[in-house]
């Protein structure tokens, strides 16, 4: 059987198993449910360095996110402060969010992109030091990723949504806070790419750090009164019973390319104390 096809059957699995969770009448384990099919599914098939969660994320300030669906965390370096019904996260730790819907409606979007914004506020630019065997550095952690999932289309098409994106973006206005990935199972997802005209080639843009340096890339060359042949779009693949499968390979893709910050919780109890030196081989 051919990846494709096995990837199809789980989407298949995922759906029926979510039409199961319907049947439970009280609406707040029906939001359990969903979310946790999905948790269960990316813990049991991502890499062990990702950890996945429902949980919130704290800075070295004080300030504390709304409860997520499902964090990806680094499972090696991130300590995790309790591990109860919600756990506590550490954000320099925290790769980024997804947040889950039963239906994908306009409104659930935008709930779940205010939701990926807030969240995306809270994620550090500090430096953090990375020592190898040869030399020791200075590095600028990777901004969080936020997606917004949906087991279903609501009164709505994806074309509808990729719309109800764009509209979205242009309201948040800070590239900084952009959701980066919009899925529906059985129907596709919602995603941003880069356009080059005059070498008619067209590459994907998943990562936060991608979309924001194209921005800064664009904007400076608007400075210098120069033109580009490069745009951004958002583009809906209309992909059906495939979708899962495809949000899989981007969710790695993004996670690949990310590079965290340290998550040192001595400067969360004391910030006199020394900064932590991450060491890599």
């Amino acid at each position: 059987m051919r990846f494709s096809d096995q990837v199809e059957k789980i989407e298949e699995g995922l759906l029926a198993r979510f039409r199961e969770a319907e049947a439970v009448q009280h609406a707040g384990d029906k939001g359990e449910s969903r979310e946790l099919l999905l948790r269960d599914f990316l813990g049991e098939h991502l890499p062990r360095r990702y950890g996945v969660t429902k949980g919130e994320v704290v800075t070295k300030a004080g300030d504390q996110s709304h409860s997520a669906d499902v964090i990806v965390y680094d499972a090696v370096n991130c300590p995790v402060l309790y591990t109860g019904a919600t756990t506590v996260l550490l954000v320099e730790g925290v790769y980024g969010i997804i947040e889950v819907k039963s239906t994908m409606s306009k409104a659930e979007f935008v709930d779940a992109a205010k939701k990926i914004e807030a969240f995306k506020r809270l994620a550090p630019r500090d430096l953090s030091v990375i020592q190898t065997r040869e030399y020791m550095t200075l590095h600028r952690p990777s901004r969080p990723f936020g997606i917004a999932f949906g087991y279903s289309l609501a009164d709505n098409s994806l074309s509808s949504l990729a719309a109800n994106f764009d509209e979205r973006h242009r309201e948040v206005h800070h590239v900084d806070f952009f959701v980066n990935l919009l899925v529906v199972l059985g129907a596709g997802l919602v995603r941003a790419e880069s356009v080059d005209l005059s070498a008619g080639e067209k590459h994907l843009l998943l990562g936060t750090d991608e979309v924001v340096d194209f921005i800064l890339a664009q904007e400076h060359l608007k400075e210098q009164g120069e033109t580009s042949s490069q745009l951004i779009r958002t583009v809906g693949e209309h992909l059906g019973p495939r979708t899962f499968g495809r949000f899989f390979v981007y969710l790695l893709i993004i996670l690949e390319r990310m590079r965290l910050g340290v998550a040192d919780l001595g400067q969360y109890l004391d910030p006199t104390l020394p900064l932590v030196v991450h060491r890599e081989s």
